[in-house]
Protein backbone atom coordinates (compact mmCIF):
# COMPACT_ATOMS: atom_id res chain seq x y z
CA UNK A 1 0.00 0.00 0.00
CA UNK A 2 1.43 3.54 -0.81
CA UNK A 3 0.66 6.82 0.81
CA UNK A 4 -0.92 7.81 -2.96
CA UNK A 5 -3.53 5.34 -2.50
CA UNK A 6 -4.54 6.67 0.79
CA UNK A 7 -4.65 10.46 -0.59
CA UNK A 8 -6.44 9.36 -3.18
CA UNK A 9 -8.99 8.48 -1.45
CA UNK A 10 -9.27 10.65 1.24
CA UNK A 11 -8.72 13.50 -0.93
CA UNK A 12 -12.66 14.24 -1.83
CA UNK A 13 -12.94 14.79 1.68
CA UNK A 14 -10.70 17.86 2.22
CA UNK A 15 -11.86 21.50 1.35
CA UNK A 16 -10.77 25.04 1.30
CA UNK A 17 -12.37 26.69 3.58
CA UNK A 18 -12.33 30.81 2.89
CA UNK A 19 -14.29 33.43 4.65
CA UNK A 20 -14.57 37.44 4.76
CA UNK A 21 -14.46 39.18 8.04
CA UNK A 22 -17.37 40.87 9.53
CA UNK A 23 -17.08 44.10 9.16
CA UNK A 24 -17.62 45.36 13.07
CA UNK A 25 -15.05 43.08 13.44
CA UNK A 26 -11.83 44.21 16.10
CA UNK A 27 -9.84 43.35 12.45
CA UNK A 28 -11.48 45.91 10.61
CA UNK A 29 -11.01 49.73 10.31
CA UNK A 30 -13.65 52.14 10.19
CA UNK A 31 -14.10 51.93 6.68
CA UNK A 32 -14.69 48.12 7.01
CA UNK A 33 -11.19 47.80 5.72
CA UNK A 34 -8.76 44.41 6.20
CA UNK A 35 -6.12 46.05 8.71
CA UNK A 36 -2.65 44.74 10.26
CA UNK A 37 -2.10 44.71 13.83
CA UNK A 38 0.45 47.86 15.09
CA UNK A 39 3.92 46.76 14.69
CA UNK A 40 7.04 48.68 14.17
CA UNK A 41 10.19 46.66 13.19
CA UNK A 42 13.37 47.79 15.18
CA UNK A 43 15.40 50.52 14.08
CA UNK A 44 17.63 49.43 11.56
CA UNK A 45 16.22 45.47 11.05
CA UNK A 46 16.05 44.13 7.55
CA UNK A 47 12.86 42.99 7.83
CA UNK A 48 12.08 46.88 7.34
CA UNK A 49 13.18 47.20 3.68
CA UNK A 50 11.91 43.39 3.26
CA UNK A 51 8.35 44.32 3.76
CA UNK A 52 8.63 47.96 3.32
CA UNK A 53 6.19 47.82 -0.14
CA UNK A 54 3.65 45.53 1.39
CA UNK A 55 3.60 48.44 4.60
CA UNK A 56 3.14 51.07 1.66
CA UNK A 57 0.27 49.43 -0.22
CA UNK A 58 -1.46 48.68 3.45
CA UNK A 59 -0.99 52.48 4.06
CA UNK A 60 1.14 51.33 6.98
CA UNK A 61 4.30 52.94 6.14
CA UNK A 62 3.27 56.55 6.12
CA UNK A 63 1.50 56.18 3.30
CA UNK A 64 3.48 57.45 0.08
CA UNK A 65 2.83 57.92 -3.81
CA UNK A 66 2.25 54.16 -3.70
CA UNK A 67 -0.04 53.93 -1.06
CA UNK A 68 -3.78 51.86 -1.62
CA UNK A 69 -6.78 51.02 0.66
CA UNK A 70 -6.01 48.50 2.27
CA UNK A 71 -8.68 45.47 0.78
CA UNK A 72 -11.77 43.51 3.06
CA UNK A 73 -9.74 41.40 5.08
CA UNK A 74 -10.22 37.20 4.38
CA UNK A 75 -9.15 34.32 5.04
CA UNK A 76 -8.28 30.92 3.76
CA UNK A 77 -7.36 27.51 5.16
CA UNK A 78 -8.10 23.71 4.87
CA UNK A 79 -11.12 21.47 6.67
CA UNK A 80 -12.44 18.38 6.16
CA UNK A 81 -15.54 16.05 6.17
CA UNK A 82 -16.26 14.52 9.08
CA UNK A 83 -19.98 13.48 8.62
CA UNK A 84 -20.62 12.70 4.47
CA UNK A 85 -24.36 12.56 5.16
CA UNK A 86 -24.67 15.84 7.67
CA UNK A 87 -22.61 17.87 5.36
CA UNK A 88 -20.25 18.77 8.44
CA UNK A 89 -16.64 20.26 8.11
CA UNK A 90 -14.19 20.47 10.83
CA UNK A 91 -11.55 23.34 10.64
CA UNK A 92 -9.34 25.80 12.04
CA UNK A 93 -11.53 28.66 14.62
CA UNK A 94 -8.66 31.42 13.10
CA UNK A 95 -10.11 30.94 9.52
CA UNK A 96 -13.26 31.83 10.50
CA UNK A 97 -13.12 34.04 12.97
CA UNK A 98 -15.48 36.56 13.07
CA UNK A 99 -16.82 35.44 9.43
CA UNK A 100 -19.54 36.92 7.68
CA UNK A 101 -19.41 34.75 5.32
CA UNK A 102 -18.18 30.98 4.52
CA UNK A 103 -17.30 29.16 1.95
CA UNK A 104 -16.00 25.62 1.15
CA UNK A 105 -14.80 24.45 -1.97
CA UNK A 106 -14.64 20.73 -2.54
CA UNK A 107 -11.65 18.66 -4.50
CA UNK A 108 -13.94 18.97 -7.70
CA UNK A 109 -14.00 22.68 -7.58
CA UNK A 110 -17.69 22.93 -6.51
CA UNK A 111 -18.35 26.07 -3.99
CA UNK A 112 -20.83 26.56 -1.47
CA UNK A 113 -21.71 28.29 1.48
CA UNK A 114 -20.91 27.01 4.84
CA UNK A 115 -22.86 27.86 8.12
CA UNK A 116 -20.33 28.21 11.48
CA UNK A 117 -22.54 25.01 13.58
CA UNK A 118 -19.98 25.61 16.80
CA UNK A 119 -16.15 26.92 17.45
CA UNK A 120 -13.94 26.86 20.06
CA UNK A 121 -11.25 29.89 20.44
CA UNK A 122 -8.89 27.79 22.75
CA UNK A 123 -8.40 24.74 20.87
CA UNK A 124 -8.88 26.64 17.95
CA UNK A 125 -11.49 24.47 15.75
CA UNK A 126 -14.85 24.85 14.33
CA UNK A 127 -17.68 22.91 12.62
CA UNK A 128 -19.02 24.41 9.84
CA UNK A 129 -22.23 22.67 8.04
CA UNK A 130 -22.98 22.62 4.39
CA UNK A 131 -26.62 22.10 2.91
CA UNK A 132 -26.22 19.76 -0.53
CA UNK A 133 -27.61 16.93 -2.01
CA UNK A 134 -23.84 16.26 -3.89
CA UNK A 135 -22.57 12.94 -2.32
CA UNK A 136 -19.57 13.89 0.19
CA UNK A 137 -16.82 11.75 1.51
CA UNK A 138 -16.06 11.97 4.99
CA UNK A 139 -12.81 11.22 6.96
CA UNK A 140 -12.98 7.96 9.35
CA UNK A 141 -11.29 8.54 12.99
CA UNK A 142 -8.81 6.69 13.48
CA UNK A 143 -8.21 5.21 17.61
CA UNK A 144 -5.73 7.30 18.98
CA UNK A 145 -4.65 4.88 21.65
CA UNK A 146 -3.83 2.40 19.31
CA UNK A 147 -1.08 5.15 18.02
CA UNK A 148 2.54 4.99 18.88
CA UNK A 149 5.76 7.04 18.76
CA UNK A 150 7.44 6.12 15.40
CA UNK A 151 3.89 5.39 13.56
CA UNK A 152 3.30 7.13 9.97
CA UNK A 153 1.32 9.84 9.51
CA UNK A 154 -0.34 11.34 6.64
CA UNK A 155 -1.44 15.30 6.44
CA UNK A 156 -3.45 16.21 3.62
CA UNK A 157 -4.56 20.24 2.97
CA UNK A 158 -6.17 22.68 0.65
CA UNK A 159 -4.96 25.50 2.60
CA UNK A 160 -4.31 28.08 -0.24
CA UNK A 161 -7.10 26.65 -2.97
CA UNK A 162 -3.40 24.68 -4.67
CA UNK A 163 -5.75 21.56 -4.60
CA UNK A 164 -5.39 18.59 -2.44
CA UNK A 165 -1.32 19.08 -0.42
CA UNK A 166 -0.07 16.21 0.91
CA UNK A 167 2.68 15.16 3.45
CA UNK A 168 3.68 12.97 5.49
CA UNK A 169 5.45 12.62 9.02
CA UNK A 170 6.41 9.85 12.04
CA UNK A 171 4.49 10.50 15.85
CA UNK A 172 7.12 11.85 17.61
CA UNK A 173 5.58 12.22 20.96
CA UNK A 174 2.27 11.10 23.01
Amino acid sequence: ASFADLAHGLLPAVVNVSSTIKADSPTMNEEGQGQLPDFQFPPGSPFEDFFKEFLDKQGRNGGGENAQPALPASSLGSGFVIDADKGYIVTNNHVIKDAQEVRVTFHDDTTMEAKIIGKDEKLDIAVLKVDTDKKLTAVPFGDSDKMRVGDWVLAIGNPFGLGGTVTDGIVSAQ
